[in-house]
């Protein structure tokens, strides 16, 4: 599955707005309250109508609270039809539907969303029929993918529908479940003998991921995931950082689904397996040089699906060639000639942000007015770069630059 097209209609912050995606990877940016994460929970509306038509998966339907209201003087009133409409492709097929709310009592509606409801159950069928036909993985990681777990008890099923798509939706993390079916793969190969292919798609992403594993493993003794280190450092998955945490969440369970969906393809589930993965903040938690290698290392691991994700990193976006979207004032952007500039660049550029705090910038300009003027050596400039050198030092970049400067003025 990919999206092609998204067109959103009284849907939380928006009275109508329409994005196009690229096949492969998709950024959106924006200031806070502009409602990049409202666009991420609008396709899973569109994605989850996918599982209209497979049996025990959860869909998503539109929400109360996804509903855009208008405040006047004296009542808040919400807005009907909210839509969510999407074109996209689905096993080759080009296909086109809508879900809709028309009221604060009904229903999500899926008469507009039978052409995806019935393609999926024709590979539901399919599947049932024993065909080993690729599934696309349909998964979205919200902000709370690290902390809020799922309360229930569900084991695994062996069906690779099930399993492939149980939580995929949700804002809660899969780590459990996860590790449930970890320790399983661990058990076949001790008892049989033989290698898993699933265990071996999981650990090469995330080392493809994670450039400091060495290796993940399930602890017998302690009943819980370890990861060992390039340096010989072994840690429980509790106890490592929170970005490291949040990697290897994200990409060992994105493997796993591969590998569940798609067990037919072995070793290649990864990379082979199509499909749409939401993220929601890309960079939470992650350092700087891990932002400027996490789009490279997912794109590596898995080529074959479309990302749309979130973030507020500079250093993301100038990684990304694909295509990334600003959202501002309720309608959608493309920036271009993002890749490979510097993050100060880009935030200067991109997302309309200054590079320092206002009130040092304010005071660079002045002093280099003052220069230009001929008067760098006066005492209102020397008072200037005096708190200059105080609050961001001498070796500054632009007093270097300003030191440059005032030597050719003074020849």
């Amino acid at each position: 599955m990919k999206i092609d097209k998204l067109r959103l209609k009284n849907f939380r912050a928006y009275e109508e707005i329409e994005l196009e995606f690229h096949p492969n990877f998709n950024i959106i940016i924006g200031g806070n309250g502009t409602g990049k994460t409202a666009i991420l929970e609008a396709l899973t509306i569109a994605a989850g109508s996918f599982f209209l038509g497979i049996d025990y998966a959860e869909t998503r339907h539109i929400k109360l609270e996804d509903i855009r209201v208008i405040n006047s003087e004296y009542d808040i009133n919400e807005q009907f039809p909210v839509e969510v409409e999407a074109w996209g492709e689905l096993m080759g097929k080009k296909l086109h539907w809508t879900r809709e709310l028309t009221g604060p009592k009904n229903k999500t509606t899926y008469v507009n969303a039978q052409d995806i409801k019935n393609s999926a159950k024709e590979i539901q069928d399919r599947i049932r029929a024993g065909e080993q036909i690729n599934l696309p993985i349909v998964a979205y990681y919200s902000t709370e993918r690290l902390w809020k777990e799922r309360l229930d008890t569900t084991q695994l099923s062996g069906s690779r529908l099930r399993d492939g798509y149980y939580n995929g939706l949700k804002a809660t993390s899969n780590n459990k479940f996860f590790s449930k079916w970890f320790e399983k793969e661990e058990i076949v190969v001790l008892q049989q003998r033989k290698d898993s292919s699933g265990l071996f798609v999981v650990r090469k992403a995330v080392s493809t991921c994670l450039e400091d594993c060495e290796n993940i493993y399930f602890d017998y003794n302690r009943k819980e995931l370890v990861m060992e280190f390039n340096d010989g450092r072994k840690l429980p998955f509790k106890y490592l950082s929170d970005g490291v945490r949040n990697m290897l969440a994200m990409v060992a369970d994105i493997a796993f689904r591969c590998s569940i969906l798609n067990p037919h393809l072995r070793e290649e589930a990864a990379s082979k397996t199509t499909g749409l993965v939401l993220v929601d903040e890309l960079d939470l938690h992650l350092h700087p040089s891990w932002q400027k290698k996490v789009v490279k290392s997912l794109k590596e691991a898995f080529p074959s699906i479309q990302f749309i994700v979130t973030t507020h990193s500079p250093l993301i976006l100038s990684t990304v060639q694909d295509r990334i979207i600003t959202v501002q004032s309720g309608k959608a952007y493309y920036p271009q000639n993002i890749y490979g500039r510097t993050a100060n660049d880009v935030l200067r550029n991109a997302m309309d942000t200054a590079e320092r705090l206002e009130s040092i910038q304010d005071l660079l300009d002045e002093y280099f007015e003052l220069i230009e003027a001929g008067e760098g050596n006066s005492a209102q400039a020397q008072q200037i770069r005096e708190k200059l050198d105080q609050s961001i030092g001498n070796n500054d970049p632009e007093l270097v630059r300003a030191d440059v400067l005032l030597s050719f003025y003074d020849d």
